[in-house]
């Protein structure tokens, strides 16, 4: 699993923390190098993994994936998280139309959330959004969350909550029409979705010894 990321620090922070659960697992967090434009985060992948010099490569029979970890932000009115989505949808598509024998997965991704990364963190403790109210009396929403979490949120035990925020954030995710996540919603779900396929059984033994 390939997550390529807006964030140098919380999301590689909190995504090292499912590294060497399962023997069957690997993920490879890369941390923009150019900014943090969705835009820029394609080009970066095509770089590590589709050119010719490229890094790292993707192998479709052992159902290797790409997931884009993205903000809305200004993004989604500029149109690039559309850009980016698109991106995958032809990469998808391109999988089918080259590899026959490989059976049709969604290996390209994009997971947004509104209105930051740390909206995902928050549903770990919180099964309800937060209102407006609550988060206008913060100058950011990462000092909102790590305000509402006590002694904020710990990313060497914390990420052991990861069912309770799949579960959380999935029964109170809206959309837009065009298919965006409304405010205080996240698609991370989907990605914690397929990490917990791999890491179940080594989360419930930490949680045991860690909460």
């Amino acid at each position: 699993m390939y997550i390529f990321c807006e964030g140098e620090g919380t999301e590689p922070d909190y995504f090292s923390f499912f590294e060497g659960l399962s023997s069957n697992f690997q993920i490879i967090v890369i941390p923009p190098e150019n900014g943090t434009d969705p835009m820029k985060l394609m080009a970066l992948a095509k770089s590590k993994l589709l050119d010719e010099t490229c890094k790292y490569s993707m192998d479709y029979m052992a159902n290797d994936s790409v997931w884009f970890v993205v903000d809305t932000d200004t993004w989604e009115e500029e149109g690039k998280i559309a850009s980016l989505r698109r991106f995958c949808e032809s990469q998808n598509e391109t999988i089918t139309q080259k590899y026959s024998e490989v059976k049709p997965y969604q290996a390209w991704n994009v997971v947004q959330s509104n209105p930051c990364f740390e909206i995902w963190l928050y549903y770990h403790f919180f099964d309800s959004r937060p209102t407006h109210e609550e988060v206008e009396r913060y100058s950011t929403f990462k000092e909102f969350v790590n305000a509402s979490i006590s002694g904020g949120f710990d990313f060497q035990r914390d990420p052991v909550r990861l069912e309770d925020a799949i579960s959380n954030s999935r029964k109170v995710y809206s959309s837009t029409l065009e298919g965006s996540p409304d405010l205080y919603s996240t698609e991370v779900y989907r990605l914690g979705e397929v990490i917990l396929l791999f890491v179940k059984d080594s989360l419930n033994r930490l949680r045991g010894k860690m909460i």
